[in-house]
C-alpha cells in the first residue's frame, strides 16, 4: 500500500484519533507525576526543616539554661567571698565552706539533666571542688588553653569541646564532654583567677539526634561553631545522591543527609506504574483501532462489492447478513433502496425521482430554529430535574444566546441588547472554564445606539479562548463604551497572556487591507488564519463604511485590548 493511501485509510485516522484521545491523558499523567514528586520534595523538605529547627531550639535552650546556671553560680556571694578570701579552698580551715559549697553547685545543677559536673577552680593555688570528685588539685592549672580563654572572656561564657586531637592539650579535660567555663565572680572588675566550669556529656545531646534518625541510613550531625559535636551514624558516606538539609542558629547548627533513592522509593515505584499504565493504554489504543477497523472494514468491503455490483447493472444485487448493528441498518437500507430503484427504473425513473427531490426539499424547508430551541428547553428541563444547576444554567444561558442570535430576523439590535446577548455567551464560558471575571462599564447614552447583530461576540471570544483561557492564572475581562465626537467606541480587554509583538504586527497588517469595497474579495479568500476578526472588520466595513474601524493592541496588564470604533449615521457604500 502507498504511503499516501496510509494517510488516508480509517484504519490510519482510527488509530490517529486514539491516540490524540490518549494524548491529555498522557500529558496530563506525566505533569501530574512530575508535580507530586515535587509536592513532595517540598513536603519532605518542609517537614525536615520543622523537625531540625525544633531539635536546634532545644539544644539552643540548653545552651541558654547553662549560661544562665553559670551566670547563677559565678555572680552567688556566698560561693563568691569564699574564694575570693581562701588562698587554698583544700586548707581544714575552709573544710566546712567547700563542704557547703558543694551542697550547693549540686543543688544547682541538678535542675538540669543534662549537666554531669561542676566544679569551681582556684587558679593561684591550683585547687578546686568539684560535684563528683570533691577537693581536687589541678597542678598547674594556669597553663591550660581552656582556662586561659575563660579568664580572657572576662566574665562571658566560653566553650571548649576536645576532640581526640585536641585531648593532649590538657590534662584535665576529656573528649566526649562540653565544657562551659566563665571567671567566678562576673561582677567584679578585680575579681581573681577563680573560673567555674559546668560539663555536659554530649550523650546528652545524643537525644535530639536520635529523634531525627527515622532510618538507619540517615546522618544526622550536630555541630558548634562548624566543629563536630556527634555524629548519630557515622557509618554513612556522603555522596552527590543524598538529600541534605541544613539549620543553624548562627552558633549551632543541625545537618542531616539521606539517600535519595530511600527517600523517594514509592514516588520511583508511582512514576515507573504511571509509565507503565501509559504504555498498556497505548497498547490497547492500537488494538482497539485494530479491532474497530476490522468490525469496520468487513461489512464496508461487503457493502462495497454489492453496490458495485448493482453500478454495473446488475439489478438484482442483495446483501445476506444476520448483523443487528448500524451496519446491519445500512446493509437493510442498501437492500430496500435497491428495490426501490429497481422499481422506479422500471416504472417511470424521472417522474419518481424529481417527487422524491421535492419531497426532500419540503422536509428541509421545515426544519427551522425551533427544534433547537425545544432541543435546549428539552434539555434544560432535564437538567433541572435532576438538579444539576450548573448544566441547567449553561443550556439556559445557550438557548438564550441562539434565541437572540437566530431569532427576530433584525440586522441590528440596542447597544443595550448586544450586551445582555454577549452576556449569555460569556455566563458559558464562566461556567465551562470557571477561570475569570467580567466587568461592564456601559454609558448610559450608549445603551440605546443599534449595533450590527454579532459584531462583538468573536472579539469577546478571542479574549476569552486565546488570551484569558490561555493563561495559568486566569484574568479578568472588561467591556466600556463610550460616545467620542459623535462615534461609538466599545473597547474589550482582557489581561490574558496576550500577543507576541511579530503576530500583532502581522494582524495590524491583515486588518489594513479589509475595506468596505474589498469585502466579497475577503469574503472568496480562504481565512486561514484570523477568520474571526477578519469576519468582523468585513462585516463592520461593508456595513458602516469605511469610517468604521478595529484598532488592536497591548493593554497595561499584560493582555490585549480591542476596540471598536463605529459611526452613529450609518454610511451606505457605494
Amino acid at each position: 500500500m502507498k504511503l499516501s493511501n496510509v494517510w488516508h485509510s480509517i484504519q490510519f485516522k482510527l488509530t490517529v484519533s486514539f491516540l490524540v484521545i490518549l494524548l491529555p491523558l498522557v500529558v496530563v499523567s506525566v505533569i501530574a507525576n512530575v508535580y507530586s514528586q515535587r509536592m513532595m520534595y517540598d513536603q519532605i523538605t518542609e517537614r525536615t526543616r520543622g523537625a531540625l529547627l525544633t531539635a536546634l531550639e532545644y539544644v539552643d535552650q540548653l545552651t541558654k539554661n547553662i549560661e544562665q546556671q553559670s551566670l547563677l553560680i559565678s555572680s552567688n556571694p556566698e560561693i563568691v567571698n569564699v574564694w575570693m578570701e581562701a588562698d587554698d579552698p583544700l586548707n581544714l580551715q575552709y573544710l566546712y565552706d567547700m563542704r557547703m559549697i558543694q551542697q550547693q553547685l549540686s543543688a544547682l545543677i541538678s535542675v538540669n539533666p543534662a549537666v554531669r559536673e561542676a566544679f569551681i577552680v582556684h587558679g593561684q593555688s591550683g585547687s578546686g571542688i568539684s560535684t563528683l570528685q570533691g577537693g581536687v588539685k589541678w597542678k598547674e592549672i594556669g597553663e591550660e588553653q581552656w582556662f586561659q580563654d575563660a579568664l580572657e572572656a572576662n566574665g562571658g561564657l566560653s566553650v571548649y569541646m576536645p576532640d581526640a586531637a585536641q585531648q593532649n592539650e590538657s590534662r584535665y579535660l576529656e573528649e566526649g564532654y562540653i565544657y562551659y567555663a566563665r571567671l567566678l565572680d562576673v561582677f567584679n572588675s578585680n575579681s581573681q583567677d577563680n573560673v567555674l566550669v559546668i560539663v555536659i556529656d554530649k550523650h546528652a545531646l545524643n537525644t535530639v539526634v536520635q529523634h531525627l534518625q527515622t532510618s538507619e541510613h540517615i546522618k544526622t550531625s550536630l555541630l558548634y561553631l562548624d566543629q563536630l559535636v556527634l555524629t548519630s551514624n557515622s557509618t554513612v558516606q556522603s555522596s552527590n545522591n543524598m538529600f541534605s538539609i541544613e539549620e543553624s542558629n548562627g552558633i549551632w547548627s543541625i545537618q542531616m543527609e539521606q539517600p535519595e533513592s530511600e527517600l523517594f522509593k514509592q514516588p520511583y515505584y508511582l512514576e515507573l506504574m504511571t509509565y507503565l499504565i501509559i504504555m498498556i493504554s497505548i497498547l490497547l489504543a492500537l488494538c482497539l483501532a485494530w479491532l474497530v477497523y476490522s468490525e469496520i472494514s468487513k461489512p464496508m468491503r461487503k457493502l462495497f462489492g454489492a453496490i458495485k455490483l448493482f453500478s454495473g447493472g446488475h439489478l438484482l444485487a442483495n446483501i445476506k447478513h444476520g448483523r443487528k448493528d448500524e451496519f446491519g441498518l445500512l446493509m437493510d437500507a442498501f437492500n430496500r433502496m435497491a428495490e426501490s430503484q429497481r422499481k422506479l427504473i422500471e416504472d417511470d425513473y424521472e417522474k419518481e425521482l424529481k417527487l422524491a427531490r421535492s419531497e426532500f426539499s419540503l422536509l428541509q424547508s421545515q426544519i427551522n430554529p425551533h427544534f433547537l430551541y425545544n432541543t435546549l428547553d428539552s434539555i434544560y428541563s432535564v437538567a433541572d430535574k435532576h438538579q444539576i444547576k450548573e448544566i441547567g444554567e449553561m443550556v439556559l444561558n445557550l438557548a438564550q444566546f441562539f434565541r437572540f442570535s437566530l431569532g427576530k430576523g433584525k440586522e441590528t439590535f440596542t447597544l443595550e441588547e448586544t450586551i445582555q446577548h454577549l452576556m449569555y455567551y460569556i455566563r458559558v464560558q464562566q461556567i465551562r472554564t470557571d477561570q475569570f471575571t467580567v466587568e461592564m462599564d456601559i454609558a448610559e447614552d450608549t445603551k440605546p445606539i443599534p449595533v450590527l447583530k454579532l459584531l462583538l461576540q468573536p472579539i469577546v471570544e478571542n479574549a476569552i479562548v486565546h488570551g484569558i483561557c490561555k493563561s495559568s492564572y486566569g484574568g479578568d475581562l472588561y467591556i466600556r463604551s463610550r460616545l467620542v465626537d459623535g462615534f461609538l467606541k466599545i473597547t474589550i480587554e482582557d489581561t490574558g497572556c496576550g500577543i507576541a509583538d511579530d503576530e500583532l504586527t502581522e494582524i495590524k497588517q491583515e486588518l489594513q487591507k479589509i475595506n468596505a469595497h474589498s469585502y466579497r474579495y475577503i469574503q472568496e479568500k480562504e481565512f486561514s488564519k484570523y477568520f474571526g476578526l477578519k469576519n468582523v472588520v468585513s462585516r463592520m466595513k461593508m456595513y458602516y463604511g469605511n469610517h468604521a474601524e478595529m484598532t488592536i493592541d497591548h493593554n497595561g496588564m499584560g493582555g490585549t485590548r480591542v476596540t471598536v470604533t463605529l459611526p452613529i449615521e450609518r454610511d451606505e457604500p457605494a
